[in-house]
Parts: C-alpha cells; sequence; structure tokens
C-alpha cells in the first residue's frame, strides 16, 4: 500500500494489461491486411503461414513498443489534494485533477485484470473532454487513493492545523436480484417484435381475434408476394428466427454489463458494482445527481418492474450521458427517490400542474407523415401503386403512438422538486430538483395565438425537458414558479453555507 506522495509508475502487471490493449489494436490492423496478402497471394499453405508468423512477430513488436511508451512515460501522485499525473507518448502533459472536483469515480475489472488483482480506475470531471487516461492500480493502493479521496470530501476544518472532523457514516449494502434482471430486458422494446412475430402467428394459424381483418391481410400478402420463391410463412420463418436472435444478443448484452448488480451506499455516496466477466463500479455523490429517470411499461407495471437511472451532469463533450447507469429489475423507485429528495417526498402537496394538448398528436406525427410521403411519392414514381399500402399502414401505426405520447405529457410542481412526464407506450416520469433546474424557456410559435397553445422546456446539468401544446395560462404559472423555487432555493442554500461558515469562525475563535 502508498500513500501517492511520491511520482511513481505503475506495476509490471498493468504494463502486461497495457500490452493487451495495443496488441488488440494492432492486430485488428494486421488481420485486415494478413487476409488481403493471402487472398492475392498464389503461394502455398506453408509460404502463407510464414507470412502471417513474420506478421505476428511484427504485432507484438509493435504492440511491445507502444505499450513501453505508454507504461513508461505516466507517472501520478497525490499532492495538495490533487491527482497529478503525467503521461503523453511524445511530448510530455501534466494533469491536474482536484480531488474534490471528481464527479464519478468509475473502475473496471476485465478477465486479465481480476487474474492479476487488479483494477482500472477512471476519472470523471465536467470539464473533460480528451481521452480518459486509466490508473491500473492493485486492491491495496486503489483502496488506500479511495481513502484518500473520501478524507479530501469531508468537510474541511476553519483552522489549517486542525485535522478534519471525523465522519461516522453507516455504510449499508443491497443487491439485485439476477431473475429481475432478466425478467425486466424482457419487458423492454424488443416486444415490438414480439407484436410483429405475433401477429404473423395470428395470421397463419387463423386465430378467431380479428379473423376477418387477419384474412385480408394475409390474402393481400399472398397475391403480391407470390412471385417470390419463398412463401409468406417462410418469411414468417426467417423474421421470427431473426428475432429470437436478436433476442438472446439483447439479454447476453445486458448479462454481461448488469449481471450481480450490488450497491454499497452511505448517507453521501452510492456505488454500484455489476459485470458478468468483466466487472465494473461506478462512485458517485447523491448530490451530483440532477435527474432520476422511472420508465414503466405495461408489461413492467404488471409484474412490478422498472427501469430506473440516475443521470448527471454530462462533461463538456457531452460524451458521458451514455454512462449513465440503468437498472432493470423489480421496483426500485421508492428506495432511490427517498435517498435523494426525502423520505417525506411522496406526501408532498402538488402545487400546480398541466397536461399536454392534442397538439403533442401532430408533431408526434410529423416524422412519419414525412417518411410516408416521401415512401409514397417513390411508389408512385416507380409504379408500384399496389405497395402503397405499407406507407399507409406505418402512418396509420403513428396515431395510438401519438394518443399514448399526449397522455404520458404532463409537468407536476410539489413543493421540493418537479415531475416532468414523457413517453410513449411507457411511462416515463423524470424527478428534478428545484436547486438542479439551470434554464426555464417559454417558447411560441405563430399557430400559438390560434390554438393559445405554448412548449415549456426546463433544463438540467444533464437533461433538458420539452412539454408542448400547454394552455398559456398554465404555462405562464409554472414558468413563473419554477423560476421563483430555482432562485429562492438556490439564495436559501448560499444563505446556510454563509451561515455555516460564519458558525465554524465563531466556534474556532
Amino acid at each position: 500500500m502508498t500513500d501517492f506522495s511520491v511520482p511513481q509508475r505503475m506495476s509490471l502487471g498493468a504494463f502486461f494489461i497495457y500490452f493487451l490493449k495495443y496488441f488488440r489494436l494492432v492486430l485488428n490492423a494486421t488481420i485486415i491486411f494478413s487476409a488481403y496478402e493471402i487472398f492475392k497471394s498464389e503461394d502455398g499453405i506453408v509460404e502463407n503461414l510464414q507470412k502471417i508468423a513474420i506478421l505476428f512477430g511484427v504485432t507484438v513488436c509493435v504492440a511491445l513498443a507502444l505499450a513501453s511508451l505508454a507504461f513508461f512515460k505516466l507517472k501520478f501522485h497525490v499532492d495538495g489534494g490533487n491527482l497529478i499525473y503525467r503521461h503523453n507518448m511524445i511530448g510530455r502533459v501534466t494533469t491536474t485533477i482536484p480531488l474534490t472536483h471528481i464527479h464519478t469515480l468509475r473502475t473496471r475489472q476485465g478477465m486479465f485484470y481480476r487474474i492479476l488483482s487488479l483494477r482500472g480506475v477512471l476519472f470523471d470531471t465536467l470539464a473533460d473532454k480528451g481521452e480518459e487516461i486509466e490508473l491500473i492500480l492493485s486492491e491495496a493502493d486503489w483502496q488506500s487513493l479511495l481513502k484518500r479521496i473520501e478524507l479530501q470530501e469531508r468537510p474541511q476544518p476553519a483552522v489549517a492545523d486542525m485535522p478534519p472532523p471525523p465522519v461516522r457514516s453507516h455504510t449499508s449494502y443491497r443487491k439485485f436480484s439476477n431473475t429481475d434482471l432478466v425478467l425486466d430486458a424482457l419487458c423492454q422494446n424488443h416486444l415490438k417484435g414480439m407484436a410483429v412475430l405475433g401477429g404473423f402467428v395470428a395470421v397463419f394459424f387463423k386465430l378467431n381475434l380479428y379473423e376477418n381483418l387477419f384474412d385480408i391481410i394475409a390474402d393481400y400478402f399472398e397475391s403480391h408476394f407470390a412471385h417470390l420463391a419463398m412463401s409468406v410463412a417462410g418469411i414468417a420463418m426467417i423474421m421470427a428466427s431473426a428475432y429470437v436472435v436478436s433476442l438472446v444478443l439483447w439479454l447476453g448484452k445486458v448479462l454481461l454489463r448488469y449481471y450481480d448488480l450490488s450497491l454499497t451506499y452511505d448517507s453521501k455516496t452510492l456505488t454500484f458494482s455489476h459485470g458478468l466477466f468483466s466487472r465494473m463500479s461506478s462512485r458517485f455523490d447523491c448530490d451530483k445527481i440532477c435527474t432520476v429517470w422511472v420508465k414503466r411499461n405495461y408489461p413492467e407495471r404488471r409484474f412490478g418492474l422498472c427501469t430506473l437511472a440516475m443521470k448527471q451532469a454530462m462533461n463538456s463533450s457531452a460524451q458521458k450521458e451514455e454512462d449513465n447507469l440503468k437498472i432493470y429489475g423489480h421496483d426500485c423507485s421508492d428506495f432511490f427517490l427517498g435517498r435523494w429528495l426525502g423520505q417525506e417526498y411522496g406526501q408532498e402537496q402538488e402545487i400546480t400542474a398541466a397536461k399536454s394538448g392534442k397538439g403533442v398528436i401532430t408533431h408526434s406525427l410529423l416524422p412519419d407523415l414525412l417518411v410516408s410521403a416521401v415512401a409514397t411519392a417513390a411508389l408512385c414514381y416507380l409504379g408500384m401503386y399496389s405497395w402503397i399500402i405499407l406507407p399507409v399502414i406505418y402512418m396509420s401505426a403513428g396515431i395510438p403512438k401519438g394518443i399514448l405520447t399526449m397522455r404520458h405529457s404532463h409537468i407536476s410542481l410539489r413543493e421540493s422538486y418537479v415531475i416532468i412526464g414523457k413517453g410513449r407506450f411507457a411511462e416515463i416520469k423524470n424527478y428534478v430538483k428545484y436547486d438542479n433546474v439551470e434554464v426555464v424557456r417559454l417558447t411560441r410559435t405563430p399557430v400559438s395565438r390560434l390554438t393559445g397553445r405554448v412548449s415549456l422546456s426546463l433544463s438540467t446539468s444533464g437533461s433538458t425537458f420539452t412539454i408542448r401544446s400547454l394552455r398559456h395560462e398554465e404555462a405562464m404559472r409554472i414558468y413563473e414558479l419554477l423560476l421563483y423555487k430555482s432562485t429562492r432555493r438556490t439564495t436559501t442554500s448560499t444563505a446556510r453555507a454563509i451561515d455555516t461558515q460564519a458558525d465554524d469562525e465563531a466556534v474556532s475563535a
């Protein structure tokens, strides 16, 4: 274990990890070049094997050279509450990150990491827009660095020579069910594929449900696909097989990333750990959450499941949005919302609310209308008039989507937070504190004078929400309340911080 006070390099095990990364990178180009050379060559098997061996040796040498440059150029240490590391292959770049400004602390452990008892550590800050630097540390060094970060996060004393007050926080552990993970993964958007497959089954097995409609559709497809060598039933089987394959791949992706998800938490921080072969973790403060996103579609509501994400502020290049962790499984929204908003959040009275009007349906249909118009024009130009039924069906399918979008679109203001409802086939609720509201915008269009409807946009450091087709009077009331609430709470928080600092100075005096 080290205290990171002296600039140092990583261990030899880290060099091996660097070598594997660069070897895989160079190997991709080598494989393409080898395949090209063998394809155009007329040599025998022995000569081709010799070429492959030479290219493999060159790949190893190049990977060793790149790994050496990256490994020996990197030194890091902690000084005065800052993480400082020097890196870059050719020149020398010194990067300094204040430990208090680390937005999210992420780790990953692939198969070779775990064999060598190593852990890759990555630091996310709001200003970081370059390539991430990964520190590959042993478990003991990782725990030592984590203690330094936790010590720096504690409230600092008013007197420099006085040690920071000890923070006693009870640490709890929560484990999520893998069964619920799989079940909720099956309830995601790929259910559209189930609907398509069910339609084909209903058509060809003559189910009694809407029998006449299915017969019409079946006759239409059989008449227009008669010239094909494959029957409609064969096409349905191919689609079903493709759907099953995509379903297996989707489940594999979810299990590889979120298997054995667990949470370690105290009064301030949340640390998630997950992954089947490669274990990953994400540690962040509750105060750095800007939005809690909760999605429930019909199957999820039926089985008591939900999909939940805690969104944080994006960095300056907006490249960290996809790093938000999603939790699939049992409905645990009350647990996380209670920790973030307070245990009494569900009992807060609604101050005001507004629902979207029918203009949302029109806005939702515009992309489908454009696609259908272009497809119809192309089919008419080609003389394929019988195929116009496809864009008509596509356009008609968008109408219930627009109606559901209108039903789910609303905004509700409570005493300490806002609920923004969105979603199409699923009901999505976004919970936002007034402290996190940064921009509120009211948008009027030329049509607003006729309809009396406007759009309201609300932005945080990590998300932007737009509620369309609100009544002008309701939108103005919500607009003014949002500005009042966000300004008042920010002023109150600043005043409390000043009073706390004054009390500390008085006690020290």
